[in-house]
């Protein structure tokens, strides 16, 4: 499984995973479960629907991302993780606080293709060595993926925002789904 994190899971890690899933689906399918959660989904806002505006330039590009309910970040959904894409700094420590063994499978969402770019695409090798090649393309570091990995978060911005965000969330979903596949 894909994770992808963000803060309310209403925004970005819900998009990610609606153009993640409609890219793979584009490429036969062949693709591992994709899924999202936020660090910081208020006590009983689980089920939240997606951000009216993530909605809307979703569906300007043909995604459906209306029956998307936001989900808290979990250490059993961290363990379940094969791939665990945090669109910030602070979303990636909030991963490895929950599960520390889970740091060396959790990436920036810009730095997991980046990476990949470096290491080359899944081919036939299982999904957990390829995850293990990205983060020995790391080169050792330990420290957190470059700011430019980074995904801003459009929540409270005009609609313009948001389609940025949907815009690079798109070409990182693209990237993605073509090393994996």
């Amino acid at each position: 499984m894909i994770l992808f994190v963000c803060t309310g899971n209403t925004c970005r890690s819900a998009m990610a995973e609606a153009v993640l899933r409609t890219r793979l689906d584009e490429r036969g399918g062949a693709g591992p479960v994709v899924a999202s959660a936020g660090t910081e989904v208020r006590s009983g806002a689980d089920g939240t629907g997606a951000n009216p505006s993530a909605v809307e330039v979703l569906a300007q590009r043909g995604i459906d991302l209306g029956g998307h309910v936001s989900t808290s970040l979990t250490l059993e959904l961290v363990a379940g993780a094969d791939l665990v894409v945090a669109m910030t700094r602070p979303h990636e420590a909030a991963v490895a606080a929950i599960d520390p063994t889970a740091r060396a499978r959790t990436f920036l969402a810009g730095e997991v293709v980046r990476l990949g770019g470096q290491v080359g695409p899944r081919g036939d090798r299982p999904l957990d060595e390829w995850i293990r090649a990205l983060d020995g393309a790391r080169g050792g570091h330990f420290t957190a993926g470059r700011v430019v990995d980074e995904v801003a978060d459009p929540w409270g911005e005009p609609l313009e925002a948001y389609r940025r965000c949907a815009d690079r969330l798109d070409g990182i979903c693209t990237g993605l789904a073509r090393l994996l596949t």
